[in-house]
This record gives C-alpha cells, structure tokens and sequence, in this order.
C-alpha cells in the first residue's frame, strides 16, 4: 500500500508538473501574440502617419501649382495682347506664347527648349521640378515654319492643366467651345476641327510638323477624320496652318494620346 500510495504521488506531481509546463508555454504564446500586436499596430500607425503626410505634401504642391498658375493669369488679364509676350520673357526667356480656350481653364504660358525638348514637361516656368509641369511647343516646331504646332502637356487628375481638354468627349462642349487663341507676335485664332483619342504608334499624328507636299498634308488629314470622334464641315486647305494640343489620354491607357487639333482662322 505504502509503495502505491508512493506511486500515486509520483503520477500526481508528473501531472501537475506537466500542466504547469503547458500554462507556462501557453502564456508564452501569448505574451508574443500580444508583443506582435503591439508590433503590428505600430507598423500600422506608422504607415499611416507617412500615407498622411504624403497626402498634405501632394495638397501643398497641388496649391503652389495651381496658384502660380492663377497669378500669371491674374497679371496677363490687365495686359495688352502685345505686352503678354514681353512681361513672360522678362521672366523666362524660353517663353515663346500663350495659349487659351475662353471660358474653360485652359490659359498658360507655352515653352520651347530645342536643346532639352520635354524638359518643361516637369519644370515650371521659373524651371523648377514641377510635377505639373508647363505646356510646351514640341521642339522639331519652327513658329513661323511649320504647317502644325504641337503643343504638348500634362493630364492631370480632376480636369487640370491639359486634363481639361478631355471635356471634349462631350459633344455639346465641343460645340461651345470651338475656338483657340494662341498668341505668340500677335494672338492668333484657331477653330479647331478635329478631336481624337487613339494610339500614339498606330497613329503618330506627332510626327507630321511639315508636309512635304499638297498630297502629304491631305493624306494627313485623311487620317485625322478616320480617328476624329466628330465629323466637322471646317476641314483645312492645304496652305491652312494647323495647331495641335496633345495630352495623354488616362481613360484607355498608357499609348493612348487625347489631341484636339484646329486650324488658323481670323486674328
């Protein structure tokens, strides 16, 4: 008896020892499921703390862009058409004109650098890093050469900069909205004619600056009314020069280019 009973003791501590090994492990796992939350939470917070201040960093840029924008327009209001030229060149001499469709927010100085031609697709007029970036004449254009003007800017979300040409997807908009001014020695009027959104390599309308001939120039418009999305009865002449706004076209992707093209009228 006295050996069984001795017995019994030793299972009874066995037991009890083994209950407190797995209480013991048991709360080992989870003090480290606790510390891994803790861990977690604060990768968590500190994610979102980064997200935050990118996010008022972008809404400050967005604000300098904008405003700079705002006060070229504000000081060009109370200028002569003569004297927009001048005022911009004192302040950058890479300016060559300036471009605005009434009543709409397109109305922004156009650059030209020969040398670096897409530096103004990030650098503002001041030639800082800009991620708006200014609106710029491509640089294989002559002003008083070539047949087509290009000039290229940014689409940007929410319809700004060049983002506020896709407006004319929509027809009624497209109809009240149907004349461009660019000044450049004086100011020009153009009526545009076409409005196309396709492939920039099944289409390289980018590539047509100077027509060789009368057949060349035709041939090129013949593609531009393939692609236009609105039959128009202003089609342009061969002598007719031409003035073309390029921005990407964020809708169908990447290749993809959204181009308003239109020709010279009255002045």
């Amino acid at each position: 008896e006295s050996y069984l009973h001795c017995l019994q003791c030793l299972v009874c501590l066995q037991h009890t020892h083994v209950s407190e090994l797995i209480m013991e492990r048991r709360e080992r796992m989870k003090n480290k499921k606790s510390v891994l939350k803790v861990i977690i939470l604060i990768i968590v917070a500190a994610i979102l703390v980064i997200i935050a201040g990118m996010a008022v960093k972008l809404l400050k840029e967005d604000y300098a862009e904008e405003k700079q924008f705002e006060d070229i327009q504000k000081v060009l209001e109370k200028s002569d058409d003569e004297d927009i030229l001048s005022k911009l060149r004192k302040r950058n001499s890479d300016v060559i004109g300036y471009l605005e469709i009434p009543d709409t927010t397109i109305s922004y100085p156009v650059m030209q650098t020969k040398n670096n031609p897409d530096f103004y697709l990030t650098h503002d007029i001041d030639k800082n890093y800009s991620f708006y970036g200014t609106p710029y004449l491509s640089a294989y254009c002559d002003l008083e050469k070539s047949d087509n003007l290009i000039i290229y800017g940014h689409n940007i979300n929410g319809g700004r900069m060049f983002g506020a040409l896709t407006q004319y997807r929509d027809e009624s908009f497209y109809k009240k909205h149907k004349n461009i001014y660019f000044t450049t020695e004086r100011k020009r009027k153009y009526e545009i004619f076409a409005v196309i959104s396709v492939n920039k390599y099944e289409f390289p309308y980018w590539q047509f600056v100077m027509a060789q001939d009368e057949i060349d120039y035709d041939e090129f418009l013949n593609m531009v009314k393939q692609y236009s999305i609105y039959k128009s009865d202003s089609t342009p002449k061969y002598g007719d020069k031409l003035l073309t706004l390029s921005t990407c076209d964020n809708v169908r992707g990447r290749d993809y280019r959204f181009v308003i093209l239109a020709k010279n009228g009255s002045e």
